[in-house]
C-alpha cells in the first residue's frame, strides 16, 4: 500500500484523508437516498433503477483501488513509451553530450509521460542530492512500477559501475530493450486472441439469454417491457465492459501523428463527415416522409436506420484509405532514414545535399513528403519548422517521434549514420509488431461480423416464434376462467416496441464493436464507420431474412 501511494504522488495520511474517507462517504449518503426513493424510482424510471445501487459499490470500489489503479496507469505508461524513450537515449547517446544534461533533456519530453517523470527523478537526484547516474538509476530501479524499466536501469548502474563506455551500453541496449518491448507488445496481442475465444462465449451466451427473455413474457405473464429493461441493461454493461478490456490490454500505438496540429487531410476528413452526417438526416427525413407520412412504400424500420448511416461510408472510406497511406510511408520511412544519414555522413553531415540526391528516389507515398522537405529546408528560413511540417504532414505518428529525435541528435553533433541506424533497426521493428496487430485485428473484424449475425438470427426468429404463438392463443375461443395462468397473450403495442429493442440491441452492439475494432489496429475512430455501416446493414438483411422464414415457416408476419 505504502508503495502505492508513492506512485500517487500522496501520502498515506492524505489518502485517507482526501480520497478515501470522501468517496466513502458519499457512497454511504447515495446509498441512503436510493433506498429511501427507490419506490418512487422504480415508478420512474423501472427496472434502471437498481443500476443506481451500484453506484455506491463503484465509488468505494474506486477509493480503495485508487493506489493499485494509479500505479497500473504509471506501468503502462512506462511500457507503451519505453521503445521510444531507449531509442531516443541511444540517438542522444551518440553525441559527446554529458550524460546529466541527457537526462535533462528527455525529461523534459511530456510527450513520455510517466517514463519523463521517472528520468526527471534521476536528474535531480545527480543535480540536487549529488548522486552520480548509477546510484540515481539504482534508486528509481527499485521503486519505479515498470519491470522493463527497471531491469534498464540496473543493468546501465552496473555497467557504469563497471567502466563500460556509456555509448557501446546504449548502442546494445537498444536490442535489449526492444526485444522485451516487442514481447509484451506481443503478450497483449495474445492477450486479445485467447479474449476473442471468451468474447465469443460470451456474446453466444447473451443470444441464448435475450432469447429465452423474449420468450418469458408469453410463458409467464411477466410484463413484456420489464424483460425489454433486462436485455439493453445486460448487453450495454456487457460491450461497455468488452470496450473497457480492450482499450486497457491493446498496444498504446497510435498511427496517426500526436502533435495536436491539424493538417490538410485532416479538415478534409472532418469536412466530409459534417457532410455525411448531413445526408444521414436527410435521407431519414426523406424515408420517413415516404413511410410514415405519405405511405408510399412500407420500409422495415431496421432498413430505414441502415439506409440512413450509409452517407458515413464517405468519411470512412477516405479515413481508411488516408490510414493505408500512413502505413505504407511507415514501411518506406526506415529506408528513407537509413539512406539519409549514410548519404549526410558521406558528405560531412550535409543535410540539405543529402536531401537533394534523395529526391530522385522512389519512397512510395513518402517521395513527396520528402521533396517538400527539401523545398522548405532549401528556403533556410527555419529548419526546425520545416522538419516539424514534414513529420505532421506525413500523417504517421513513428515518423513524427522519430523524426524529432533525428534532427535533435544532429543538431547536437551526432553523426547522421549512427542515428539512422538505430532509429531504422527501431522502426522496422515497430513495423513488424504492427503486422502482427493487423493480422490479430482482422479475425477479430471477421469475428465480429460473425456474432451479429448469430444475434439477429437468433432474437428474430425468437421473436417470430413469439409473434406465431401470440397469434394463435389469441384466436383460441377458451374462457378466462380455464385460461389461469396456463396461457399468455402480450399485445400487439408491445411486440412493436419489443420488435424495434430488438434491432436496438443489435444497433448497439454494431456501434461498439465498430469502435472496438479500431481499438485494437491504433487507427482513427473515423475510420471505424465503414464497419459501423457495415455490421448495420448486415443486421438489417439478418432480421429480414429471418422474417422471411418466419413467414415460410409459421405463416406469420412481423
Amino acid at each position: 500500500m505504502f508503495e502505492c501511494m508513492r506512485h500517487c504522488g500522496v501520502s498515506f495520511e492524505k489518502y485517507i484523508k482526501f480520497i478515501l474517507a470522501p468517496l466513502t462517504a458519499t457512497a454511504f449518503v447515495v446509498f441512503l437516498l436510493v433506498t429511501v426513493l427507490s419506490a418512487y424510482l422504480f415508478k420512474l424510471i423501472g427496472l434502471f433503477a437498481i443500476l443506481l445501487y451500484f453506484v455506491p459499490v463503484f465509488l468505494v470500489l474506486i477509493a480503495l483501488l485508487y493506489p493499485k489503479i494509479i500505479v497500473g496507469r504509471v506501468r503502462n505508461q512506462i511500457d507503451n513509451n519505453i521503445h521510444f524513450y531507449i531509442t531516443h537515449m541511444g540517438t542522444l547517446a551518440t553525441s559527446d553530450i554529458d550524460r546529466k544534461e541527457m537526462m535533462k533533456i528527455i525529461s523534459r519530453r511530456k510527450e513520455y509521460r510517466a517514463l519523463a517523470e521517472e528520468t526527471r527523478k534521476i536528474y535531480l537526484l545527480m543535480e540536487k542530492w549529488n548522486r552520480n547516474l548509477s546510484q540515481a538509476c539504482r534508486f528509481i530501479a527499485r521503486r519505479t512500477p515498470s519491470k522493463i524499466f527497471s531491469e534498464f536501469l540496473d543493468r546501465m548502474a552496473h555497467e557504469l559501475d563497471s567502466g563500460e563506455d556509456f555509448k557501446e551500453f546504449i548502442k546494445r541496449e537498444q536490442k535489449t530493450v526492444m526485444n522485451a518491448f516487442a514481447t509484451n507488445y506481443q503478450g497483449k496481442l495474445y492477450s486479445i486472441d485467447i479474449f476473442k475465444e471468451v468474447y465469443t462465449s460470451i456474446i453466444i451466451s447473451l443470444s441464448f439469454f435475450a432469447a429465452f427473455a423474449i420468450i418469458m413474457p408469453f410463458l409467464t405473464g411477466i410484463s413484456v417491457t420489464f424483460m425489454l429493461n433486462i436485455i439493453i441493461v445486460v448487453f450495454v454493461l456487457v460491450e461497455l465492459g468488452v470496450l473497457v478490456y480492450l482499450k486497457s490490454v491493446a498496444p498504446d500505438d497510435p498511427v496517426w501523428q500526436t502533435s495536436g496540429e491539424m493538417t490538410n487531410v485532416d479538415w478534409k476528413l472532418y469536412k466530409y463527415f459534417y457532410i455525411s452526417m448531413a445526408m444521414c438526416l436527410v435521407v431519414f427525413t426523406i424515408l420517413l416522409f415516404i413511410d410514415y407520412v405519405y405511405k408510399l412504400v412500407t420500409i422495415p424500420t431496421p432498413f430505414i436506420v441502415a439506409f440512413s448511416v450509409t452517407p458515413l461510408l464517405i468519411p470512412g472510406f477516405l479515413s481508411r484509405k488516408e490510414e493505408a497511406i500512413i502505413r505504407d510511408k511507415d514501411k518506406n520511412a526506415p529506408s528513407f532514414i537509413m539512406s539519409l544519414g549514410a548519404s549526410a555522413s558521406a558528405r560531412g553531415g550535409d543535410i540539405l545535399e543529402s536531401l537533394k540526391f534523395l529526391t530522385a528516389h522512389d519512397f512510395g507515398p513518402l517521395t513527396n513528403d520528402v521533396k517538400n522537405l527539401y523545398k522548405r529546408l532549401k528556403t533556410r528560413i527555419n529548419k526546425k519548422r520545416a522538419w516539424e511540417k514534414f513529420s505532421i504532414e506525413t500523417g504517421s505518428n513513428l515518423i513524427y517521434r522519430f523524426t524529432d529525435m533525428f534532427v535533435e541528435a544532429i543538431g547536437l553533433g551526432s553523426d547522421p549514420k549512427d542515428v539512422a541506424e538505430i532509429i531504422a533497426e527501431n522502426f522496422t521493428i515497430l513495423n513488424t509488431l504492427r503486422a502482427k496487430r493487423s493480422q490479430t485485428t482482422s479475425s477479430f473484424i471477421g469475428l465480429a461480423y460473425g456474432v451479429i449475425i448469430g444475434i439477429a438470427f437468433s432474437l428474430y426468429i425468437s421473436f417470430g416464434v413469439v409473434q406465431s404463438m401470440n397469434k394463435l392463443y389469441s384466436k383460441l375461443n377458451i374462457p378466462g376462467t380455464f385460461v389461469g395462468g396456463i396461457l399468455h397473450t402480450v399485445p400487439a403495442s408491445s411486440l412493436a416496441v419489443l420488435n424495434v429493442m430488438v434491432f436496438f440491441i443489435l444497433l448497439i452492439h454494431a456501434i461498439v464493436s465498430s469502435f472496438s475494432i479500431k481499438v485494437m489496429d491504433g487507427g482513427r475512430f473515423m475510420s471505424s464507420l465503414v464497419h459501423l455501416v457495415g455490421m448495420v446493414w448486415v443486421a438489417a438483411i439478418a432480421g429480414y431474412v429471418s422474417h422471411t422464414v418466419m413467414i415460410n415457416m409459421l405463416g406469420v408476419k412481423f
